[in-house]
Order: structure tokens, then C-alpha cells, then sequence
């Protein structure tokens, strides 16, 4: 918290002076000059109203931003599902895996995703819910793939060597 503390009434230019040598004066100057601001700025009332106010604002912030977290997830996933969805046929990548694992992070639902012909060699998805998902000639080579829910899914023609454990889930 801020404590405010009343100015004392600086010097006058002749009491200020008498203490410094005639050279060094110019340097001093500037010193002075804004003694006497902050002498006349210390005693508006409208100031010390906009230090609490600025104190009040950065409260508001924070209650904003806890309160708006929420939608800044929605919009999160909103982002990466557009990301998955536009890379749809396309070979590569195209920010598929990181997408994906994001989603996969927050335990979104993988339902019917497709990533056909994808390249997502070292994707991390364990645990996740890939029914019906379409994974046809995509590329999984060392990927973990534990405990995912592949039922249904289309997995024609994927890669998948060293991939942890998925071909277990599909039977």
C-alpha cells in the first residue's frame, strides 16, 4: 500500500545554491526545479484519488481475468479444432500434433476427428476418446496411442511402428 507522506517546503533558489559550488549549479538546477513539483504535485487531493483508483483498476484486472478464463479455454479449443479441421487431406503436419495434444490435454473428446494421410509421427495422445476417428494412410510411427478409445476408427494403411500399445484398444 501506498503511504503518503506530506512535503516540507523546499528551499529557495538563494538557501538552495548557498550549499553547492558555482560549477556544479546547472546540474543542481533540474534537482530544484523538481523538488518544487513534487512539493506542489504531493498536495493535490486529485492525485492521491488516481493512486487509489489506478490500486482499484489493477483489482478489477484480476477479477476480470479469472472470471473471463473460461471462454479464453473455449477459444483455445476453438483455434485447434479450425487448425485440425482446415489441415483435413492434406498431407504433413500443418499443426495437427500440437492441436491435437492440446486438445487431448484438456481431455476434449477426439470424436470422428479426421487426419487422413496425416503426418503425425510422435503424437501423444494416450487415454484418448478416438471413436470413429479417420486415421486412414496417417503416419504414427512413435507415437503413444495407450488406452485410446479407437473404436470404429479407420486406421486403413497407417504407420504405426514403435507406436506404444494401440492396437490393443481396436479389437
Amino acid at each position: 500500500m501506498l503511504v503518503r507522506e506530506l512535503r516540507h517546503r523546499p528551499k529557495s533558489w538563494h538557501e538552495y545554491t548557498a550549499q553547492f559550488p558555482k560549477a556544479s549549479l546547472p546540474f543542481h538546477a533540474l534537482e530544484w526545479v523538481l523538488e518544487w513539483w513534487a512539493y506542489y504535485l504531493s498536495r493535490w487531493a486529485l492525485l492521491e484519488v488516481l493512486e487509489y483508483l489506478s490500486i482499484l483498476s489493477v483489482l478489477v484486472g484480476v477479477i476480470f481475468y479469472f472470471s473471463e478464463s473460461g471462454d479464453r479455454k473455449k477459444q483455445k479449443h476453438y483455434q485447434a479444432w479450425q487448425v485440425i479441421n482446415t489441415a483435413q487431406g492434406k498431407g504433413g503436419s500443418g499443426g495437427r500434433i500440437e492441436a491435437l495434444q492440446e486438445l487431448n490435454h484438456d481431455h476434449e473428446p477426439l470424436v470422428g476427428v479426421n487426419a487422413e494421410g496425416a503426418f503425425l509421427q510422435g503424437i501423444q495422445l494416450r487415454g484418448a476418446n478416438l471413436l470413429r476417428a479417420d486415421l486412414e494412410a496417417a503416419d504414427l510411427r512413435d507415437s503413444d496411442l495407450e488406452a485410446c478409445d479407437l473404436e470404429y476408427a479407420n486406421l486403413r494403411s497407417a504407420r504405426s511402428w514403435k507406436a506404444r500399445r494401440w492396437w490393443t484398444w481396436i479389437w
